[in-house]
């Protein structure tokens, strides 16, 4: 019989030491209910403006071309490598019909200026003149303009036209001409 006994006075010291923190929970419920309320809203929010932008992105990006992603870059690459070919068969007859080693089957590129002057003589007048002669500047001008190098001389003068020449000088050097013979 002490066991049927003990048994609800057990429970009965549970209830009265859980009674305090139930209360609080209940008390408290309510409090903890908005706070995961307010939490479920901020996400669905959030998630909701992440939604909106990215459809905004997505109306307002370029549209995919079409056909497969390889499409456009061959198209490209067959743009480029024909406007190469072209460019190097023009310079290649150019060059050789200064020269006067063209042969009869190559198209004859049309004169839409002075007649063309070897390079290798353009050079040799370079290495002929003095520094200070008039015709240096339009012979370095005619050298760079072979060979794509950009000069400014024609727009300086005085110590701003000596540094010029001396910058010039220096990528016609890097670029492989020689000034001096040897």
């Amino acid at each position: 019989m002490a066991t049927d006994s003990a048994l609800p006075l057990t429970l009965g010291v549970i209830a009265l030491v859980g009674m305090p923190g139930a209360i609080a929970a209940v008390i408290c419920a309510d409090d903890v209910v908005a706070q995961v309320r307010s939490r479920a809203e901020q996400v669905r929010e959030s998630w909701h403006e992440q939604r909106t932008l990215d459809r905004l992105e997505r109306a307002f990006a370029p549209a995919p071309p079409a056909g497969p992603p390889w499409v456009a870059a061959a198209r490209v690459a067959t743009d480029a490598i024909g406007s190469a070919r072209e460019s190097m068969v023009q310079f290649a007859a150019e060059r050789l019909s200064a020269v006067g080693l063209a042969p009869a089957w190559l198209p004859q590129p049309a004169s839409d200026g002075p007649p063309l002057v070897p390079f290798e003589e353009i050079v040799d007048r370079l290495r002929e003149l003095p520094r200070d002669d008039v015709g240096y500047d339009q012979a370095l001008r005619d050298v760079c303009q072979c060979l794509g190098i950009d000069e400014h001389l024609t727009e300086v003068d005085g110590l701003d036209l000596q540094i010029e020449r001396v910058r010039v000088e220096g990528a016609l050097i890097a670029a492989g001409v020689v000034f001096a013979e040897a």
